[in-house]
């Protein structure tokens, strides 16, 4: 009975077991019936693909798309805009750019004060230019109806306790007459002596003091008095420029530096006739 007791418990170890197998069997029977090796094979691959994604997802945001039409195009830089100009224009003293607009100059540091001018529109007080002179403390910039920078004035401080003769005037006169002469050519000094008011001597019109401004012993005098006018221009077919000696309200000499760019005058004067 014993004996009974014990197959028949080992016979239903070793069914369970079997079934256990047969099942595993049938499992992985249906396994390699409904997904083959090739589908297997792709179905690993689209779960790579799909971590790799999700990675990168996770890992770099996407940039956003533009939105507007200043986003699609973008502008030029202050310095790319100044270069460009540069090359069509050339470079205009005090560390300036001609054809600038007043924003771009605003924009390099230079301070704008408006500063009505006879004849001239958009005309203003700079201060902080990029490379100022030392003798001059005051600029003009003149943009014109075209916003674009195509005049500049440069004025010395005021010449004080001169003598007679303007030796103090002069002397700065020529410095720059021969630096200007060096950097823009076609240098044509001009002075002239008015014998009216001057002195009743007929013969004062061939004198030395009428032919040159260095030997007239009474320069600063006429200088004065609008008798005597001393100048210099420069120059060519793009830029113009002007030396003069001018004297102030309180009877003080001064020195301007007066530029202009006379392609941009020109293209102006064209955009004028055009409109006509």
């Amino acid at each position: 009975m014993r004996n009974k007791l014990f197959l028949g418990a080992a016979l239903s170890v070793i069914l369970s077991a079997s079934a256990a197998m047969a099942q595993e069997a049938s499992s992985d029977f249906y396994q390699n019936i409904l997904f083959s090796d090739e589908y297997e094979q792709k179905q690993q691959e689209n779960q790579a693909k799909n971590s790799a994604a999700a990675l990168l997802e996770k890992d770099v945001a996407p940039a956003p798309l533009p939105t507007t039409e200043a986003e699609v195009a973008a502008p030029q830089t202050l310095s790319q805009t100044l270069d460009n100009l540069k090359n069509t224009y050339g470079a205009a003293p005090l560390g300036l750019v001609w054809g600038a607009s007043m924003s771009d100059v605003e924009k390099s540091g230079v301070r704008l004060i408006p500063q009505p001018l006879k004849d001239y529109t958009n005309s203003f007080l700079a201060e902080r230019v990029p490379n100022p002179l030392k003798d001059f403390s005051t600029a003009y910039l003149i943009f014109g109806d075209s916003d674009k920078l195509y005049r500049v004035l440069a004025r010395s401080d005021k010449i004080s306790d001169d003598t007679p003769n303007a030796a103090k005037t002069l002397k700065l006169y020529q410095y720059y007459y021969n630096l200007l002469s060096k950097k823009y050519g076609n240098a044509q000094q001009n002075y002239s002596l008015s014998t009216t008011n001057v002195d009743e001597n007929p013969d004062l019109a061939n004198s030395a003091a009428a032919q040159s401004p260095e030997d007239n012993p009474n320069l600063l005098a006429n200088l004065i008095s609008g008798a005597a006018v001393l100048y210099s221009t420069f120059g060519g077919e793009d830029v113009g420029v002007a030396l003069a000696v001018n004297v102030d309200g309180d009877n003080q000499t001064y020195i301007e530096i007066d530029y202009r760019n006379l392609k941009i005058i020109k293209e102006n004067e064209l955009n004028v006739l055009e409109a006509l």
